[in-house]
């Protein structure tokens, strides 16, 4: 057109004026969007529209980089009905093998007939060979040599050690307020919630060995808008970790009399400030520092128990005497109902470990649990115990309860241990601000890689490498909650208590619901359901528990809850958001009116073409063992309800020629016709389905292995789902039944007696066709004119 090449050729007009040769991929017809040149525009682009300008040249790109065939095109010679194909390793004579497809030439029709009536038509699907497969005995070596690089037992201890453990600094005043002298019985009910949660986590995080905690196990067990939703608990609960931390570091510096005239908001939004700044700067969590902080911490509080001992052994326990006939005191059972809850907050963080899971040594996660059990439980029970024991509980409950421990501290052992307690605080609930800091930047771009939030999120610094707009906005909603609750650790308290007992809760019902819809899933440890149902009941006590007790909060949570479902809502409704506003700018003159004070209406509606292209042109995959109707059925009506990529590719690994199904094909090209908006094609992958195969099919074609689907293995299939890369389980097995997930709740450990090697991805069967157009109306009135 003159321009020189600077503005992106329409793709479905290049793809209508060329015949794609034998090895190469036609392109995708996609909707025509109008091109803009440079060169041509009558007056010089503003900064606005040049940011767009530079926009639409790099998703033109990207459009066109994923439409570049690494892999063979057996599609045009079967058409041609040549009996030799070209020859590629692995791959031979395939004649016989595709025999069926060629005298089913009636689908082309109906394709046809099924491109004129539907508009959004997405293209024609293709088949593929693709060969070269790495060996896969190398591969389990390249494994092996990065478990070596793996954290080891006291690290992944510390990490998520020093999160649950610092909870004792902020809860001790908040649990004598509620339970008084009941304390050391509700933090042994809290302790016992703990106990039945690590048989859950061990289960659950076991069996899907991923990072993500619930997301990925909901992602894996339900549907992707679910899993979403539960993933918005675990960033507030991330918010709310990263706010009362730092809020209680400030609270445990204002007792040192040095820094006692500072604000407590203030001086909470500068650590939050700080460590933003550290992350901006590329910081991460350093295993050997969180170790050596875990010790000293640890250090701390025995020296701080031991001191208290010492104490009232030599004073005696004429305070807790005292103490039992305080006139606050409330009854037995209010006490303990909502000393509970108070003192589950003192387990908060318990989740963090499943967090980073695959960062860990094979083995490692359950000990993690056990060692976190074990510390908080006794760091738990004894410091308040030996609170009542030196204290006065109104001073406990007053003013000082913002710094119980380091006041405790200085009562048992002066004024130089008092400083001692509060720089070890500082340092622990530091820690865990950047720890919160780090989890959000990490689950942030998991979703962002899983489209469930926008791209914008896995933007990273070209200088540090870091998700800059990630951490700032985290920091602004940090802020903006430490201002809206004036830095009320109570408050602030519950709205983390909330969130951290919702994700528990969810913990548990997602493991008796996997056990129902994932009944062959391999797992490594086995728990009786009871100890889910009781784990779930205690956990509703306690939520319970702190919704009456602060009803008031629930506002706070609500906004900030919904303002982050508003957010991963709007990223699944783009598509209709994006085609409403282009019928508005098309229709409405004062719309125009206003857009063209700034841009113009042309820049804007290219923007939203191409970014529509880029949307519809994101890929899945899919694998397949056997040609089952039902089950690639079943695939597409998944990734239509929850995936926006329009974009399929059926996988089928087979090791011999005779191993392809007769009628694979033929199912995909009739399925290709059922389904119009979405391209299927089929790919024949020849070597060994695991590790080795994701990862090449994944470099090979362009489409990340989080976005790669399979069934749900059986107990024999003998590849972990850690290596497999992150691959997601969208169906139940084949030769499962819900039947045989209600058995799994009887018994502790359902068998499948008769299943076979190798079914890591076969599907029910018995499911009937959907249409999804009226592409299939379209084939039963040509099935009987034809008749």
């Amino acid at each position: 057109s003159g321009c020189g090449g600077r503005c992106a050729a329409e793709p479905s007009q290049r793809a209508a004026s060329e015949q794609p040769a034998c090895g190469q991929r036609r392109a995708t017809p996609t909707m025509s969007r109008p091109s803009i040149c440079r060169e041509k525009l009558k007056r010089r682009p503003s900064w606005a529209e040049g940011v767009i300008l530079d926009s639409v040249d790099r998703q033109a790109a990207q459009i066109e980089n994923t439409r570049q065939p690494n892999i063979t095109l057996l599609t045009q010679e079967i058409r041609a009905q040549r009996n030799l194909l070209p020859d590629s390793k692995g791959i031979g004579n395939m004649s016989e093998a595709l025999s069926s497809f060629i005298s089913h030439t009636r689908i082309d029709s109906l394709r046809r007939l099924a491109e004129d009536v539907n508009a959004g038509f997405a293209g024609t699907g293709s088949i593929y060979a693709l060969d070269d497969i790495p060996y896969e005995a190398a591969w389990g070596q390249h494994c092996h040599d990065d478990d070596a690089h793996k954290i080891g037992e006291l690290p992944s201890t510390a990490i998520c050690g020093n999160d649950i453990t610092a909870s004792c600094f902020y809860v001790v005043g908040e649990l004598s307020k509620n339970a008084g002298v009941y304390s050391p019985i509700c933090t042994l009910l809290s302790s016992l919630t703990l106990f039945c949660f690590r048989s859950v986590y061990g289960e659950v995080v076991m069996a899907l060995p991923l990072n993500g905690g619930i997301y990925n196990l909901l992602l894996n067990s339900s549907t992707k808008r679910t899993a979403s939703v539960a993933a918005c608990l675990t960033i507030l609960s991330y918010t709310a970790t990263g706010v009362v931390s730092s809020v209680s570091a400030a609270d445990y510096l204002k007792c040192s009399p040095l820094f006692e005239g500072i604000q407590t908001v203030p001086c909470a939004i500068t650590i939050l400030g700080f460590f933003a700044l550290l992350m901006l700067m590329g910081m991460k969590e350093s295993s050997a520092v969180a170790s050596a902080l875990f010790v000293f911490h640890l250090s701390t509080l025995f020296i701080l128990a031991s001191f208290c001992i010492f104490f009232v052994q030599d004073v005696g326990f004429g305070q807790f005497w005292d103490n039992l006939a305080w006139e606050r005191q409330p009854p037995l059972m209010h006490s303990i109902f909502y000393g509970f809850s108070s003192a589950m907050l003192g387990v908060s963080g318990f989740e963090t470990s499943a967090n980073f899971v695959e960062e860990q040594k094979p083995g490692v996660f359950p000990k993690t649990l056990t060692n976190m059990w074990l510390s908080v439980s006794v760091i738990n029970v004894c410091l308040p115990a030996l609170a009542i024991c030196v204290l006065p509980l109104d001073d406990l409950v007053g003013d000082k309860s913002a710094f119980a421990l380091a006041f405790l501290a200085e009562r048992v052992a002066g004024p130089l241990f008092r400083d001692v307690v509060a720089i070890d605080a500082l340092l622990v609930l530091a820690g865990s601000v950047l720890t919160s800091y780090v989890g959000v930047c990490g689950l942030f771009q998991r979703m962002a890689g899983d489209r469930c939030l926008p791209e914008f999120f896995s933007i990273t610094n070209e200088w540090r490498g870091t998700p800059h707009y990630t951490i700032l906005i985290f920091f602004f909603v940090c802020s903006s909650m430490c201002v809206l609750l004036n830095g009320d650790i109570t408050l602030l308290g519950a709205i983390y208590s909330i969130s951290f007992l919702l994700v528990m809760g969810l913990f548990a019902f997602c493991g008796l619901w996997m056990k129902v819809t994932r009944p062959t899933l391999p797992r490594q440890i086995n728990t009786h359901p009871a100890m889910f149902v009781f784990g779930l009941l205690l956990v509703a006590v306690a939520f319970t528990a702190v919704v009456l007790l602060h009803p008031d909060v629930l506002t706070y949570f609500y906004i900030y809850y919904g303002i982050t479902v508003l957010m991963v809502m709007t990223t699944f409704a783009r598509v209709a958001i994006f085609t409403a506003f282009l019928q508005i700018l098309s229709s409405s003159r004062i719309v125009r009116a206003v857009l063209r004070i700034c841009i113009r209406a042309k820049f804007i509606q290219t923007w939203i073409f191409t970014k529509l292209q880029v949307i519809r042109n994101q890929g899945v995959v899919y694998f397949t063992k056997s040609a089952s109707l039902s089950q690639i059925n079943r695939a597409l009506q998944y990734i239509e309800e929850n995936e926006e990529a329009r974009w399929v590719r059926v996988v089928h690994v087979y090791a011999e020629l005779d191993d392809i199904p007769a009628n694979l094909l033929e199912y995909i090209q009739f399925l290709d016709c059922v389904y119009p908006r979405i391209r299927i094609d089929c790919i024949l992958a020849h070597g060994d389905f695991g590790p080795a195969m994701v990862q090449h099919i994944a470099e090979r074609i362009g489409v990340p292995v989080n976005c790669m689907f399979i069934n749900c293995p059986e107990y024999n299939f003998k590849h972990s789902l850690d290596r497999m890369g992150g691959v997601r389980v969208i169906m139940n097995s084949e030769r499962a039944s819900l039947l045989d997930g209600f058995g799994s709740l009887v018994s502790k450990s359902a068998q499948t007696k008769d299943s076979t090697p190798d079914t890591a991805y076969t599907s029910l069967v018995g499911t009937p066709l959907r249409p999804s157009s009226e592409a299939l109306n379209l084939a039963l009135t040509q099935a009987q004119l034809e008749a």
